[in-house]
Parts: structure tokens; sequence; C-alpha cells
């Protein structure tokens, strides 16, 4: 009996040392962007292509950029939100996710090197709706599984 109550502290260290962590990405993974998105990033010298299948490369990567937030958020935060998962999953992380992509938008219009431009908005905006809906396939597989 006490050897399980050994491994169920040690269990229990471990999924507190990996919700900290995530929750620790999340928010470096959000200050990053914002950091980006305020400072003046010079991208004369790199020597990428204007378009990747027709699509502007500034549009692609936005698109990129805003991938990870869903699934970094859903990683930091579901143990929290556990008794209300599947408005978590299905309403929380996409609405979140929309606001952050078109206040970061509005937020690259304070630095004076950087555009305001709606179709990045549309990227940010595109990119967080794939990504949740990617998720929320996930989770309801994952769920239905149990």
């Amino acid at each position: 009996m006490g050897s399980s109550k050994i491994y169920n502290k040690e269990k229990m260290k471990r999924v507190n040392t990996l919700g900290s962590i995530t929750k620790s990405l999340f928010f470096i993974y959000v200050i990053g962007i914002l950091s980006i998105m305020v400072f003046t990033i010079h991208t004369e010298e790199i020597n990428a292509p204007d378009y990747i299948l027709g699509i502007a490369i500034d549009k692609v990567v936005h698109f990129i950029v805003f991938l990870p937030y869903p699934f970094l958020l859903w990683l930091a935060f579901n143990k929290r939100f556990s008794r209300y998962k599947n408005l978590f999953v299905c309403c929380l992380v996409p609405v979140t996710g929309l606001i952050f992509a078109i206040a970061t938008e509005f937020l690259q219009s304070v630095n004076p090197a950087r555009d305001f431009d709606y179709y990045d908005i549309l990227a940010n905006i595109l990119s967080i709706i794939f990504a949740s809906i990617v998720l929320n396939v996930i989770y309801f597989l994952n769920d239905r599984s149990r």
C-alpha cells in the first residue's frame, strides 16, 4: 500500500512539472509573438522567395506563426478546465486565439516600421481556425476512444 502512495506522488510530480513546462512554453510563445509585433525585424537580407504556391511569403509566415497557439493553450490549461473541457476546446481556445490574432496585428501599428494589413489578419485568423479545427478533431477522436 505504501509503494502505491509513493508511485502516485511521483506521478503527480511529473504531471505538475509537465504542466509548468507547458504553461511556460505558452507564455514564452505569446511574449515572443508580441515582441515580434512591436519590435522591428530587418528582413531585407533574408533570401527567401516572394511567393510560395502563389501566396505571399509574408502571409505564409503569419499563418505558420499562429498555428501553435491553440495547441499550446490546450496543453497549458486543459487540466484547469477539466470540468468544462468541451467548452474550453470548442469555444475558449478558438475565441482567445482569434482575439490574439487580431490584437497582434493592431499592435503592429504601434511600431512605425511595421505596417497594418488586413490580409495579415486574415492569415492569422485562418491559421487559428485551421489549428482549432485540427485540435477539436484530435480531442474528440481521443475522447471518443476512452
